[in-house]
């Protein structure tokens, strides 16, 4: 496979979504999603900086990071569906709970905080590199040119691609006041001296289930979706093949960003 420019990077993370590998990542945007929508879109872009740091140090050509992910997959996959377990925990008891001297722990011990969200994204991201013959050619490329930089950037537009989808929802989901719709408010419930509330119970859950997951399908490697193999490798084919200059896309980048900035400034205005 030849160069991989910017667009080729993006559009095969943008498809590696179709991998088993990357199968996270939708229902991740829900885990987070159900227990706080007045944040989303600052948590998706927390469960990015979480998919970087993984994937970028891979694109930099480091042997050291490349020996640590590759060497111990298996202890890392282990750590990370044991992770989620305890996120999925902590999202069922951090919110709405009090049994007694725990009750000062009340709203400090959350599922859904800032470094969970994080850390949420960094287990996709270890999901989501083994995903696709683009990251492969990209891997391959910055441990050849010697290029840290080329090779960091590329792995953070892979990553941008895995996390588009999951800011297109949380902008719809924002734009259309999906979190306050009757159905998704849920109600509070009580479990003995429990207090709990079913957004954050589907949320815990969530989190749980994907925990289980990675540990029973070899970190979601061992899934399999119903898309034909050969779609799925034609798509990703395809993003390999696109021929867009770098400075071309880094324009259309900039255009798009100054016009969601501009976009946020004026709503915030009014």
């Amino acid at each position: 496979m030849g160069e991989v420019g910017y667009a080729a990077a993006f559009l095969g993370g943008l498809f590696a979504l179709l991998s088993p590998c990357s199968a996270l990542l939708l229902p991740a945007f829900f885990a987070y999603a159900f227990p706080g929508h007045a944040a989303l879109i600052g948590r998706t872009a927390l469960f990015y900086l979480g998919l970087c740091a993984v994937l970028v140090p891979l694109g930099m050509g480091s042997a050291l990071a490349t020996g640590f992910f590759y060497g111990h997959q298996d202890l890392l996959i282990t750590a990370a569906g044991v992770m989620l377990i305890l996120l999925g925990l902590l999202q069922l008891t951090g919110q709405g709970w009090a049994i007694g001297p725990l009750e000062r722990l009340r709203g400090h011990v959350r599922g859904d905080s800032p470094g969970s969200v994080l850390a949420l994204g960094a287990v996709s991201g270890l999901a989501g590199f083994c995903a696709g013959p683009v990251l492969g050619a990209v891997l391959t490329i910055a441990a050849a040119s010697g290029s840290t930089l080329r090779g960091a950037v590329l792995l953070a537009l892979y990553a941008a691609g895995m996390a588009a989808p999951l800011l297109a929802l949380a902008l719809v989901w924002q734009r259309f006041d999906l979190g306050r719709r009757r159905w998704l408010r849920g109600h509070g419930l009580r479990i003995g001296r429990l207090r709990l509330h079913t957004t954050t119970l589907a949320s815990g859950l969530t989190f749980i289930g994907l925990g289980v997951l990675f540990l029973a399908f070899d970190g979601t490697r061992a899934l399999s979706l119903p898309i034909p193999e050969a779609w799925e490798s034609g798509l990703q084919q395809a993003a390999a093949a696109v021929r867009v200059p770098d400075l071309l896309v880094v324009a259309g980048a900039a255009i798009v960003l100054s016009a969601l900035v501009a976009w946020r400034l004026l709503k915030t205005g009014k």
